[in-house]
């Protein structure tokens, strides 16, 4: 038996969210034993209350179960720190509500398999790739120039392209993270600077590196992702403006540490259309 606690966000995408849990549902059956944490972050209360009668109906495939309900929108990194608290196994899964899990339980054998055997890892991830374009990349991982510029690895390439191979990066994108308890405790929670998205993540990879944790994207294990459901909806926080203004405190903060740890040039920067025109 594993023991694995598996933690979600929700902002008014219940069945978006609940499809998510389906799998994870499954996975109770391939001798996983799961704490299920779902952080919903102000949602409205027909939403609420359509996550907790499935809370209600499938309780029993999990070791245990926690909806958590807050008030307001504690932002990514709050709502997960809330569930970092709340984890009572060494291995802990972070999910985007807007990944479609394979139905195949592999990819989390692989991902389990990539940790246990290096204890250095802190996180691994997969290759992400495109829900309506399986077969392009969206992020083999994250690159980080001298000035602080983040990209996704392999973006917008063919993924026959990139070879199905185990690569240290200096972040992964958290739509999907196995995290090693011990690893996420040695640096501390999710900062509070990013709120309510953006950087958050990338910063806790850096923390992480720096502590001396290895990030691995494990790109032979490939899971659709949507992209910025819950971000683009966020109309008091607008997704161009937070991202600019994040980045901007992001390289301000670590500048003296980026030029130490950068992974790429400007040049392998892609932020443009899908796929290349």
């Amino acid at each position: 038996m594993r023991y694995l606690t598996a933690s979600l966000l929700n902002i008014n995408e219940a069945q978006l969210t609940i499809n998510v849990l389906e799998k994870l549902a499954y996975l109770s059956r391939e001798d996983w034993a799961i704490q299920l944490i779902v952080v919903d972050n102000g949602s409205r209360d027909d939403q609420i209350r359509e996550l907790s009668d499935w809370f209600s109906a499938n309780r029993d495939y999990f070791a245990d179960t926690l909806l958590v309900t807050a008030y307001r929108n504690l932002g990514a990194n709050g709502g997960r720190n809330v569930a970092l608290r709340l984890a009572s196994n060494n291995r802990i899964l972070v999910l985007d509500n807007d990944v479609i899990l394979p139905d195949d339980p592999g990819w989390l054998n692989a991902l389990w398999q990539r940790m246990e055997h290096d204890p250095q890892i802190g996180i691994v991830g997969p290759m992400l790739v495109f829900a309506d374009n399986p077969d392009i990349v969206q992020g083999a991982g994250i690159g980080l120039t001298d000035r602080g510029r983040v990209a996704y690895l392999n973006r917008a390439d063919p993924v026959d392209s990139v070879t199905p191979t185990q690569v240290e990066v200096v972040a992964s994108p958290a739509a999907c993270w196995l995290i090693r308890r011990e690893a996420q405790q040695s640096v501390g929670l999710f900062s509070g600077e990013y709120y309510p998205m953006q950087y958050w993540d990338v910063e806790f990879c850096v923390r992480l590196v720096l502590a001396g944790w290895k990030i691995l994207c494990d790109r032979s294990v490939r899971i659709k992702h949507i992209e910025n459901v819950t971000t683009r909806n966020l109309k008091d926080h607008p997704y161009a403006r937070v991202s600019v203004r994040h980045g901007m405190q992001f390289r301000k903060k670590w500048v003296n540490v980026l030029p130490k740890i950068a992974t790429i040039t400007e040049d392998e920067i892609y932020w443009g259309p899908i796929p290349r025109r």
